[in-house]
């Protein structure tokens, strides 16, 4: 009967040291949670609370400006809803670099013609508005032109004649 009451004082005295232990950390447990909890007490408190100051102005102008931005791209997205309808959902435009710079092309040959047009357009400013007066307009500008031809080429005769 010894031994079995020796067998049972030995595994008893491997645990005294080991509920030590686990009684020093229970110990530190609850001073962790009792920091915890003051830890807690104070975040809640109005020192932490969200301020009811407004945001400053930056702020305030960036969720403007993402406001009008989400406008904007809804707006867009029901553009090309529309255009997708219009369409029957395929895509019509499929416009890349080569096409662009072909467009720009023919946007400069026009500019070019139009400004060829406007040269001619200013060839009749100064007439009337009205196609017989403006033709009667041109007929006395053409016998004044004879006229300073005529002077003039009598000067020439008189240059070429006094030289004689």
């Amino acid at each position: 009967m010894t031994t079995p009451l020796v067998k049972l004082k030995l595994p008893n005295a491997e645990t005294d040291p080991q509920l030590q232990r686990v009684d020093t950390l229970h110990q530190q447990l609850k001073l962790e949670q009792a920091r915890a909890q003051e830890l807690l007490a104070r975040l809640k408190g109005e020192e932490y609370q969200a301020s009811r100051v407004p945001p400053p102005p930056k702020t305030q102008d960036w969720v403007r400006g993402n406001k009008q931005l989400d406008m904007k791209l809804d707006q867009y997205r029901e553009r090309v809803k529309r255009q997708e309808k219009r369409s029957g959902g395929k895509h019509t435009v499929d416009i890349g670099i080569p096409e662009l710079k072909a467009e720009e092309r023919e946007i400069r040959d026009l500019e070019a013609r139009v400004s060829g047009l406007e040269g001619r357009v200013r060839g009749f400013e100064g007439l009337p508005p009205d196609k017989e007066m403006a033709l009667m307009e041109v007929e006395k500008m053409r016998k004044e032109l004879e006229a300073l031809a005529r002077r003039r080429d009598a000067m020439f005769e008189g240059l070429v004649d006094s030289d004689k």
